[in-house]
């Protein structure tokens, strides 16, 4: 479950969301609605003026970014000179997670990762998909993903994979996506206008 009530203002810019839902959560808006300072606030990179962040049974909201059990993807949220083998397992070893070569196995074949070499020398739809693999191999309580769908080939086929294996660990989702049909996959539909946000179902 996240259960979020903030307040953040950025010179003239406000955002102020209430949010309460678990599961595939879209949060959809234009460019500059605040979708990308909404995920930093919950991934732990900003702070909120006011209101809390709650993840589980756990408020995360003075809790520094390294002890959350959030993560954040982006389009840049990658390490260049790693292999895609050691990038899909970066995550779970900076936690000290032990790791199944079967998991990553059925990660990579779900998930469409059939390819190998730095990340560096990858496109960019391949790159993203990579770490939103790793992301699920870390094993947090949320991942937040920020407009990194759109990149990625086979887009409906991969999200529909990517959420069927975030379900099948307990993971709840929120994706940030500036395309109103990038909710037809979600269990919950948010809008952000000008910092405000609005839930649609």
């Amino acid at each position: 479950m996240i259960d979020l009530n903030i307040k953040k203002r950025l010179n003239q810019f406000v955002l102020e969301v209430v949010l309460r839902d678990e599961g595939f959560i879209c949060v959809w808006g234009k460019n500059g609605s605040g979708k990308s300072t909404l995920l930093s606030i919950v991934s732990g990179v900003l702070k909120p003026d006011k209101g809390y962040v709650r993840v589980g049974n756990e408020d995360l909201t003075g809790v520094p970014i390294e002890r959350r059990n959030v993560v954040l993807v982006t389009p840049e949220s990658y390490i260049p000179q790693l292999s895609v083998k050691k990038h899909l397992i970066w995550g779970a070893r900076a936690r000290r997670l032990t790791f199944d070569e079967n998991k990553i196995s059925e990660i990579r074949q779900k998930l469409g990762i059939d390819y190998d070499g730095r990340m560096d020398s990858l496109s960019l739809g391949m790159r993203e998909k990579v770490s939103l693999a790793s992301a699920l191999l870390s094993a947090p309580s949320l991942i937040c993903v920020d407009e990194v769908f759109s990149s990625i080939d086979s887009k409906v086929t991969f999200i529909q994979a990517f959420k069927e294996l975030a379900a099948s660990s307990n993971m709840d989702v929120i994706y940030a996506t500036p395309n109103e049909e990038d909710a037809q996959w979600a269990d919950h539909e948010y809008v952000l206008e000008s910092g405000k946000c609005y839930r649609k179902f």
